[in-house]
């Protein structure tokens, strides 16, 4: 699946979709994220597209880059997750997975 085939499906808020890799779907996650705090006003536009961008180059971002975006995407999922999204709690133990991973990297 390519980046805009995800961009899109993750601005329609549809489920994460089956198949992705863990690169792919840590993408996706972010940029439904993203898109959902630009819906609801909490994200504007000069935030969200610079955002859209580091998620598109996730794989070929520098590692202190990429730890900046995935604590960014760990504490917006975990607000919703203190909110009683419960599909936020289970994401935000994904990112924090990644997280994790980094300093085996």
């Amino acid at each position: 699946m390519t980046f805009d085939e995800l961009k899109k499906s993750a601005y329609r808020g549809t489920a994460v979709p089956d198949g992705l890799t863990e690169n792919e779907r840590f993408q996706f996650v972010a940029a439904r994220r993203v898109y959902a705090g630009f819906r609801n006003g909490e994200i504007d536009r000069t935030e969200a597209e610079p955002m859209i961008a580091f998620i598109r180059d996730f794989s070929h971002l520098q590692i202190r880059e990429k730890r900046s975006l995935l604590q960014y995407i760990f504490a917006l999922l975990c607000a919703d997750a203190g909110n009683g999204d419960s599909e936020a709690l289970t994401l935000s133990k994904f990112v924090a997975r990644l997280q994790s991973s980094m300093g085996r990297r």
